[in-house]
């Protein structure tokens, strides 16, 4: 009895590791192959990089901004958007860019949402 214990507890413990071995293995195995190295193009699969646009709290993209909402239907603009576009182009003209930037980012929004 006393050799069967430390017998039984062995062939368990074995059966244990060998379970987590096969079990490691067999998910490996449904793993696809790696590709060869050779013809292998990871740069042409990538799609082309879109162009970066720096936005900064500057009188050129207060002024850029304001072009937008201008040029962004050729009809007559709802009050709240001119209104907004005004006092965002008066802010920027005192040097208040950022606030001025706000207003004009909240007319185009503004424009935007109105448009069908």
């Amino acid at each position: 009895m006393r050799r069967s214990l430390p017998l039984a507890l062995m062939l368990t413990l074995g059966s244990i590791a060998t379970a987590a071995v096969t079990t490691r293995l067999s998910a490996q195995a449904v793993l696809p192959p790696p590709p060869p190295v050779e013809g292998r193009r990871i740069i042409g699969a990538l799609p082309p990089p879109k162009p970066v646009i720096i936005t900064s709290d500057s009188m050129a993209f207060c002024l850029r901004l304001s072009h937008a909402i201008e040029n962004y239907k050729k009809e007559a603009l709802p009050r709240t958007v001119s209104q907004l576009r005004d006092e965002g182009m008066d802010l920027c003209r005192e040097g208040l860019v950022r606030a001025g930037l706000i207003r004009l980012r909240h007319a185009l929004s503004t424009l935007k949402r109105k448009s069908p």
